[in-house]
């Protein structure tokens, strides 16, 4: 099957905000939110699109909710919504029919297989009902690695629903070292709101919740929060030392507790107008601070389920895991999803055939293209920490990257460590679709897994079975 000289169209579904647009163009046509606006009623109706939605919950009405599209495991679970949504892209936004052109989506990569089922549903929305001549599945992270140039990295995702880190060797995701809380971008917005609930008007409705989350409470998060560079209990501590032992007067001013220090925020409401927030900079540490130590919001939470005990496992369980078991080798078909021979899903791995054939992988450094079996796991730390890739659109707190580079130094401080964040912020946000696009631009179609309507008939036997 040839694609040769033709464009096709990129969606991402993210938890937070979809993305779409021609794999020909640098920027996507379409950034809106992942979910959308049911009005009850005799008028009945589903809204969709960022402004859309916007103005319909400043209306506050009590027969409109919003509800969401994507799972907790970054899946569709509303079939129907989803196919609206993507209908809504194609006429509104695109303005193209999707018989057109071939469709290139995203999924998350998971310590499990892909279940057929969710296959079967893509297929079938993308064949049956939309008419898409051939579809191709792109596992996310996979993804994001490739377009970097990087066929081995740590992928540190930090988005709205959830915080994954995902380890990929010789283009290969680690399954076993997959992992992922629920600590991330939602949780900051619980978090924020807490902390305000005194200067806040009653929330009543989910369009009221939502419109804050987009609104305020993103001004909020990106101003006033601050990772802060090392643990903020022992920051504290130490200030805390340094405040009972005896200074100079002409040492004071160099010694004064910085955590006390105000910063400022005008808070605009509907109902109570413009307030001005005054924060100690502690406060503004302590919220992102639960990312990486989710106990200090409650006791009931597990301290393993931070950031620092995530990436940490994450490494050593992919070390652990190749170097016992290797990697696959061979495949050629870039980030894309295969079939088994049961029907199952899984992420295709990088062989040589790949780094020959594509720009995409060319420049990456011998060290990540090497074959992984019989390594040892000291080596599988190495490659991984000198190709960290953080992305997410929470990744964009203030001090994130040199937070995640420190835990990682006192984790493993034998190891030479490298990470990659984009420093466009737009493209942060962005990343995902990028690196979509990318694989969709490669010089050899051949290196993607393209799915036709004769494949959907064969995950249809198989889920008979």
């Amino acid at each position: 099957m040839s694609h040769s000289g033709k464009k096709c169209v990129v969606i991402h579904n993210g938890s937070w905000q979809t993305i779409a647009g021609f794999s020909n163009r640098e920027t996507p046509q379409c950034v809106i939110p992942s979910g959308y606006i049911q009005r009850d009623g005799p008028n009945e109706s589903q809204i969709f699109g960022t402004f859309e939605m916007l103005d319909e919950a400043q209306k506050n009405d009590p027969s409109s909710n919003v509800y969401t599209i994507i799972d907790s495991r970054g899946l569709p679970y509303n079939w129907e919504a989803l196919e609206s949504q993507w209908r809504y892209i194609y006429e509104k936004q695109l303005q193209t029919d999707p018989s057109e052109l071939p469709l290139i989506i995203s999924v998350p990569a998971s310590s499990s297989e892909i279940d057929a089922r969710i296959v079967q549903k893509y297929f079938e929305l993308a064949f049956e009902r939309l008419k898409v001549p051939t579809l191709q599945i792109v596992v996310e992270p996979l993804a994001i690695a490739l377009s970097m140039s990087k066929s081995s990295a740590l992928v540190i995702d930090i988005g709205a629903r959830e915080c994954k880190i995902i380890p990929i060797i010789d283009g290969t995701v680690v399954k076993s070292g997959v992992m992922k809380s629920k600590f991330a971008g939602d949780f900051l917005d619980f978090q924020v709101t807490e902390l305000l609930k005194d200067r806040l008007p009653p929330t009543e409705s989910s369009c009221q919740m939502w419109y804050n989350s987009q609104t305020w409470i993103q001004q909020f998060k990106n101003t006033m929060l601050q990772v802060c560079d090392r643990n903020l209990v022992e920051l504290q501590r130490f200030h805390e030392e340094q405040a009972n032992q005896p200074q100079p007067a002409d040492l004071q001013q160099f010694t004064a507790n910085s955590l006390t220090q105000t910063k400022n925020f005008l808070l605009k409401t509907p109902n109570r107008g413009k307030q001005t927030v005054s924060l100690e900079l502690k406060d503004c540490l302590r919220l992102p601070e639960y990312l990486f130590q989710p106990h200090l919001a409650n006791k009931d939470f597990a301290s393993s389920d931070g950031l620092c005990e995530l990436m940490s496992k994450a490494i050593k369980k992919a070390g652990a895991t190749v170097s016992s078991l290797g990697t696959p080798s061979g495949g050629g078909n870039g980030a894309s999803l295969t079939l088994n021979e049961k029907g199952a899903a899984s992420s295709a791995s990088m062989g040589g055939s790949t780094n020959k054939n594509t720009n995409a992988t060319a420049n990456a450094p011998n060290s990540t293209n090497a074959p992984a079996s019989g390594i040892s796991p000291e080596q599988v730390y190495s490659i991984l920490l000198t190709n960290v890739v953080i992305t997410g659109s929470t990744s964009l707190l203030q001090g994130m990257e040199q937070r995640i580079v420190n835990e990682l130094s006192i984790r493993f401080p034998q190891y030479k460590l490298t990470t990659y964040a984009n420093q466009i912020l737009m493209d942060r946000k962005i990343q995902s679709w990028i690196a979509m696009s990318s694989m969709a631009n490669l010089p050899s179609w051949e290196l993607g897994k393209w799915f036709s309507a004769s494949d959907y008939e064969f995950v249809k036997n198989c889920a008979k079975r």
